[in-house]
């Protein structure tokens, strides 16, 4: 069986090819052909090159309008004929022209959160939003969602659509083994420069909608106690700015480092070095839908992650979480200072029910059970 992967953008700027990089050479492991898609720059060939074999097959498309993407497309998945065609997110810019298939492949189109729900998203991009996720599940064969959420959204929407027999598989972000086990190029460097520290790290957004001035807060409360508490910021976003004049206001600058985007390389020796993880949620729409994938990068190291009693985390970790109110900073200093007593053990997580191999396996016991017919008529033609 042949499944291609179709992506979206830079995996600097948009995350989502994370599930075709991550499932690649899991699924050939599995006996399929994986073919992916993906737009020419150096951040992606350099992510696909240090993830997947070159067994994995690879085809670059220049970065164009939405119309010439769209073609081009089209045109690679003519070339390559798949069986099974998996967008990793679906848009007016990330989808093919179905009528000018050569042949009639099984469209997989993955949800990894609900744009409708995004508060920034209002008036008419709204409806447009919600538009094209209801399009999705006419368009395609079925569907694969990142969070619980999204499954009960988009089978509340294809029995809307009387689609009720349209397959919804739930799959998650996971880890990746070999970044994991990936050279440690800074941890040295990294332990010795947070001797005697306990280090915080969040990587994400720097929005305050994604809990960054709970985090300085907090920080804020810590350090009227102790000053041995260091929290590095990994990641960009609109109220940097903004942060680092609070961080200076308050005196803050020798334990909250800003440090911009880090090089996928440079991850694990961060986050071998870190003491705990923070990945706030809000209890809004938005985060209930999204799969925050960057926990599921932290579960291999067996740290304490701090977030809260939404969503997936709530699936990840249940009774045994680590939880804060992203809206009372309080609550996530009262974690920090537990940690820097050395009072706080990581969480009791099965990480091996959350590597890519896992989600290969699941994926293609779903494909299996729903499609075997399929894929023996398309095999024939």
């Amino acid at each position: 069986m042949k499944i291609c992967f179709i992506t979206l953008g830079n995996i600097q700027f948009i995350a989502t090819m994370k599930r075709a990089i991550g499932m690649a050479d899991p699924l050939l492991s599995l006996g399929w052909e994986v073919v992916i898609i993906a737009q020419d720059s150096s951040e992606n060939r350099k992510r696909i090159a240090m993830e997947c074999s070159e067994a994995v097959q690879v085809h670059y498309y220049p970065e164009g309008t939405a119309a010439e993407e769209v073609r081009a497309k089209t045109a690679l998945v003519n070339e390559i004929a798949p069986d099974y065609i998996l967008f990793c997110s679906f848009s007016f810019r990330n989808r093919i022209l179905k009528n000018k298939l050569k042949l009639k492949p099984t469209i997989i189109i993955e949800h990894s959160e609900l744009p409708s729900g995004i508060p920034d998203n209002r008036g008419l991009r709204r409806y447009a939003m919600l538009a094209l996720e209801y399009w999705s599940v006419l368009y395609a064969d079925g569907l694969l969602c990142a969070s619980k959420y999204l499954c009960k959204t988009y089978t509340k929407r294809a029995a809307q659509l009387f689609r009720k027999q349209l397959p919804v598989l739930y799959s998650p972000y996971a880890f990746n083994n070999e970044v994991v086990a990936s050279p440690r190029v800074r941890y040295d460097e990294l332990k010795e420069m947070y001797a005697g520290k306990t280090l915080l790290i969040y990587m994400g957004t720097l929005t305050r909608n994604y809990g960054l001035f709970t985090m300085l807060q907090a920080m804020e409360m810590i350090s009227r106690e102790r000053s041995d508490v260091n929290l590095l910021l990994l990641g960009q976003g609109r109220h940097q700015e903004e942060a680092k004049a609070f961080v200076k206001e308050k005196g803050l600058s020798l334990q909250v480092q800003f440090l911009g985007y880090t090089p996928e390389e440079e991850l694990s020796s961060y986050f071998a070095a870190a003491d705990a993880f923070i990945s706030p949620l809000n209890d809004t729409v938005q985060d209930w839908a999204r799969c925050p994938s960057k926990i599921y990068m932290y579960i291999p190291f067996n740290k304490p992650v701090f977030t809260c009693k939404i969503g997936e985390p709530l699936e990840i970790f249940g009774k045994d979480g680590y939880y804060f109110d992203n809206h009372a900073p309080v609550s996530l200093a009262a974690l920090i200072s537990q940690l820097a007593s050395g009072k706080l053990k990581p969480a009791t997580v099965n990480s091996a029910a959350h590597n890519w191999g896992r989600r290969a396996i699941d994926f293609t016991d779903w494909i299996n059970s729903n499609y075997a017919g399929k894929v023996l008529r398309i095999a024939n033609l």
